[in-house]
């Protein structure tokens, strides 16, 4: 029987109304296909006002009560601030965990919509292969400004030095809000 994860890339320690729809549509997926693993990606983003919350934490206190199965892996991932570090620990955990031996394994990685491309380039570069990219919609940055910064996270995995510097200024970001 073919193993089936899914990928959860966070956004954010407070339940807010759109990040509480994005968790009901992936609940609405895992209820319906019953993936294997959920991998729950998402670092302490907010440590003023979210303090000792994780993106990971928060989505597993909302989702896990709300599946009607059980899953038989679900991990948090917590070490992730960025897009490219969300898909890059995740894959490190499916590596580690032998969770990608078996050659039939569905991929499915939730991202929000104007994230879709970096998400599918990001997977494809971690893991050499595709997923499928299940979106919500609810950001307000300008595609523009997401075109911009998909290229500056492709330039970064291609320049790790590049990756550091997006990553601690997500850190310095993190410790203020």
């Amino acid at each position: 029987m073919a193993r089936h994860i899914v990928i959860v890339c966070g956004y954010g320690c407070h339940l807010v109304p759109e990040l509480r729809e994005y968790l009901n549509r992936i609940v609405r997926f895992c209820n319906e296909r019953q993936p294997d693993c959920l991998i729950l990606c998402g670092g302490f983003t907010q440590r003023k006002s979210a303090p000792g919350w994780s993106e990971a934490r928060v989505m597993k206190e909302y989702l896990i009560p709300a599946l009607k199965y059980t899953p038989k892996w679900v991990y948090t991932e917590e070490d992730s601030y960025t897009t490219p570090d969300n898909i890059e620990n995740a894959t490190k955990k499916m590596h580690s965990d032998g969770l990608l031996e078996k050659e039939d394994t569905e991929l499915t990685a939730f991202c929000e919509a104007t994230r879709a491309l970096k998400t599918d380039l990001l997977i494809r570069h971690f893991l050499g292969r595709r997923a499928t990219i299940e979106t919500a919609s609810w950001e307000l940055m300008s595609p523009t400004k997401q075109i911009v910064s998909t290229l500056y996270d492709w330039a970064a995995i291609k320049f790790p030095p590049l990756a550091r510097y997006f990553r601690n200024k997500r850190l310095q970001r993190a410790e203020q809000i």
